[in-house]
């Protein structure tokens, strides 16, 4: 029988972004697939042994505990669905990595903000500048990037908003700076004439993920910083928790549950740095 194919479907009836399907479906193929090497069962005889088996694979591994939980994760939610469509007969949920290190911040740190900043403006590229200060000035997802469409921008003089859909077709919209504003208006006055609605378009058309992280890479590579969208959507949240309170820092970047907000409350190496520096007895 062919689970993967019952998942799958199980997966959009929920709404589930293309993305988060992909996602859900990449890790509980790799589980099947391991699964799979070690035994000639089905996976009708699935038990909860297998998945602390696995977890314990994963942590042999040299992934993030971020990636292996959410990898858990999956597992756990695709077995759930096993149980309730009685393909198997008992629970299994497998309990996550406690991780005991202090988190990682996940941006980027102000000097290299800075030159990736200054670089992409520096090129005159409008597009790219575009890019760049819709994605730390909103903190939305590279996906969402991609999905703007030009009757989803109100802009004036003073003030913006810009209406985004995010995960699982939520939408939201959100104020725009004086520094989005001012890079929306000059790519505007550039952009291709054609009859696409998305606002960011190239030579074959609206402008996929990929596209956006082969941009950012190729500045980041010149002035030798790492970089992905995602990491200047950490750069923001980061910034904003110091003197926002979550539930606002929640619907700005459309997190489900302040939960997910609660990661951006990290403290940095230099944050404890800079706290024992300054104490004086």
């Amino acid at each position: 029988m062919d689970y993967l194919q019952g998942f799958e479907a199980h997966l959009r009836s929920k709404d589930r972004s293309e993305n988060t399907v992909s996602c859900y479906l990449r890790d509980v193929l790799q589980f099947i697939a391991w699964y799979q090497s070690k035994t000639e069962y089905g996976l009708d005889k699935l038990i909860e042994l297998d998945g602390v088996e696995y977890k314990k694979q994963l942590q042999r591994s040299d992934q993030a505990i971020l990636t292996i939980n959410r990898k858990i994760a999956s597992v756990n939610v695709f077995c759930r669905w096993m149980l309730k469509q009685g393909y198997i007969m008992e629970e299994i949920r497998v309990e996550a990595v406690r991780n005991k290190d202090v988190r990682q911040y996940k941006g980027l740190e102000d000097t290299n903000f800075w030159k990736l900043r200054n670089e992409i403006h520096r090129s005159g590229n409008r597009m790219h500048i575009c890019m760049i200060e819709i994605l730390i000035g909103t903190g939305i997802r590279v996906s969402e990037l991609v999905s703007i469409r030009l009757k989803d921008i109100d802009m004036s003089e003073r003030k913006g908003l810009l209406r985004i859909l995010g995960k699982g077709n939520a939408q939201r919209t959100l104020p725009i700076n004086k520094d989005v504003r001012k890079a929306l208006t000059r790519y505007l006055e550039i952009r291709m004439e054609c009859n696409s609605e998305y606002l960011f378009i190239g030579q074959r058309g609206a402008f996929e993920r990929n596209a956006v992280n082969l941009i950012l890479n190729k500045y980041g590579d010149r002035v030798q910083v790492k970089i992905t969208p995602h990491m200047l959507r950490h750069t923001l949240g980061y910034r904003l928790v110091k003197t926002t309170p979550l539930t606002t820092i929640q619907q700005i970047l459309g997190h489900d549950h302040v939960s997910t907000t609660n990661i951006y409350t990290l403290t940095t190496e230099k944050d404890m740095a800079e706290a024992l520096a300054n104490i004086e007895w």
